[in-house]
């Protein structure tokens, strides 16, 4: 499950809740707002703590990544892991499993800092699939950047798809909605043989929007996989919650 829950009351309140009864095998959050974890029974966390404000404000950012104890795996943080940016290896115990390399990502709205974080998980991406072709990478998480911009309801998006593709190109470079930077990125680790599990726009789909607010609709939440598609499957139940199905080959 990968989830942006937006500060640890949401955790508290409403997260524990939907995970616990979910029994979920890896919790991939974005947007803690935590210095330190909150522990879940059942689960290692591994984290990297928000940034503490100058101010009197919350902290900002914050990644947790909780994976079950049921998987039998050793798990390891790898050393680049940023802010914005959390890499985790698990090694599973299953004979003949290759590991699994989660990328747990929170694109910061201000766009030096998105550009910066794209880079970086580009250049990652592709280190480790020209080294170890085999391994199973997930990508996954809030990137702040829409794919395609969708301000109409569900069922009006269809009709209005060439007009809005038509404007995508002319959008204001000030509206960190509009930023086409994922749609660049989705598109160059598709060119790596991975798979955008949602939030892709082709000739006949529109993404389904993954946030919600009083003004648009907004599809800004991706999940990209190198695994082959009868392994993975998605489907969202929350606003900006993407539950991913994975099937391991035991």
């Amino acid at each position: 499950m990968s989830w942006n829950i937006a500060g640890a009351k949401a955790i508290v309140t409403d997260g524990f809740k939907v995970m616990t009864s979910c029994n979920y095998s890896i919790i991939v959050l974005q947007e803690t707002w935590l210095v330190d974890p909150i522990e879940l029974g059942g689960y290692s966390v591994h984290n990297i703590k928000a940034v503490k404000s100058n101010k009197s404000g919350r902290p900002s950012g914050g990644l947790a990544t909780y994976i079950s104890t049921a998987l039998h795996a050793t798990i390891e943080q790898l050393a680049f892991s940023t802010t914005d940016l959390q890499a985790i290896k698990i090694n599973f115990s299953i004979s003949h499993h290759v590991p699994l390399i989660i990328f747990n990502v929170y694109a910061h709205p201000r766009k030096y800092r998105k550009a910066l974080l794209f880079e970086q998980l580009l250049q990652k991406v592709e280190e480790i699939r020209c080294v170890n072709p085999t391994w199973d990478i997930l990508v996954t998480g809030d990137f702040n950047t829409n794919l395609i911009y969708t301000p109409e309801p569900d069922d009006q998006l269809a009709a209005k798809k060439n007009a809005i593709w038509s404007v995508l190109p002319q959008l204001p470079s000030a509206e960190t909605r509009l930023d086409i930077r994922g749609k660049q990125l989705v598109e160059a680790l598709e060119h790596l043989s991975m798979r955008v599990l949602n939030g892709r726009v082709t000739e006949d789909l529109l993404p389904k929007p993954t946030y919600y607010s009083a003004e648009s609709a907004t599809t800004i939440d991706h999940t990209v996989v190198s695994l082959p598609p009868a392994s993975t499957s998605v489907n969202s139940k929350l606003n900006q919650l993407s539950t991913v199905t994975i099937h391991f080959n035991t």
